[in-house]
């Protein structure tokens, strides 16, 4: 057991001592802006009902597809895709990884929120709305997750203040879309449909960074016994983070290895010994 705690002590500490560098920051940067397209798609829930009730699309009161009033069924969908997105599947980032997570939720909402603008009945728009709920439950879990594994203890505090005031200045800038555009018509277009274009486009822009700007969380490497690889994702987060993580990186990954590294004699010796 000895063994086995000491490279995930050495990790943890290789990870606190990353120094506040461009390279970190520009990560921390990324995965805000991710957080910032989310709670866009999330708080403009409100914002363009208007512009839905205006084009007729959805109806008040019992003449809404569920007897209640379209928005009441919209706003519950995006409800129920959150919690089932949140509850049910963010869990399955701890087997999948958070970048692979991060990746795949990111272009589900953004994807079918492109499709959700297209739609010209209630009955569309709400089953979409539900779709891209489920991807906001799974990101609004994996980028917190993901933020606090890669942070170092010295920073942490710091990167969450940075990563809240990146990913809340999305209320005021969708409440600002939405009271330019929703009133009015582009390209033959409702403006509601723009402030979700707008959003989506913008999503789907972060999704296709190049993706090695995403690290792997190499305490998932290593819980699955798979040492070599989170040294090798830490080793290219150090390079990253400049030369002084570089040198602490050759320091703890030596020592690393020499922890890892049994006798031949105490190898024979616990061939017949008990776990």
């Amino acid at each position: 057991m000895l063994r086995q705690d000491k490279p995930h002590a050495s990790l943890t500490g290789r990870i606190d001592a990353l120094p506040a560098s461009f390279g970190l920051w520009s990560f921390i940067t990324l995965l805000s802006l991710g957080g910032f397209f989310e709670l866009y798609d999330l708080f403009q829930t409100g914002y363009i009902s208007a512009g839905l009730l205006a084009e007729g699309i959805f109806h008040t009161g019992q003449a809404g597809i569920f007897g209640i009033a379209d928005q009441a069924a919209f706003a519950s969908a995006t409800f129920m895709g959150l919690f089932i997105g949140a509850s049910l599947l963010a869990p399955l980032a701890d087997k999948l990884g958070r970048r692979l997570t991060f990746m795949v939720a990111l272009a589900w909402y953004g994807l079918f929120s492109l499709l959700m603008a297209t739609q010209s009945s209630a009955e569309g728009v709400i089953f979409f709305r539900f779709l891209v709920g489920i991807g906001l439950g799974i990101e609004l879990v994996t980028i917190d997750t993901y933020l606090s594994e890669w942070v170092p203890t010295h920073l942490r505090n710091k990167a969450f203040a940075f990563a809240f005031f990146i990913q809340f200045l999305s209320v005021p800038a969708v409440a600002l879309m939405s009271w330019m555009l929703v009133p009015t018509t582009l390209f033959g277009l409702s403006g509601w449909r723009w402030v979700i274009i707008f959003g989506a486009l913008f999503s789907l822009a972060i999704w296709v960074y190049p993706p090695k700007s995403y690290r792997s969380q190499p305490a998932g490497w290593e819980s699955k016994g798979r040492h070599d690889d989170a040294h090798t994702v830490m080793c290219e987060m150090e390079a990253r983070c400049g030369p002084d993580a570089v040198a602490e990186a050759c320091a703890c990954g030596t020592e690393r290895r020499q922890t890892r590294a049994p006798s031949a004699k105490s190898g024979r010796r616990s061939i017949g010994s008990a776990p």
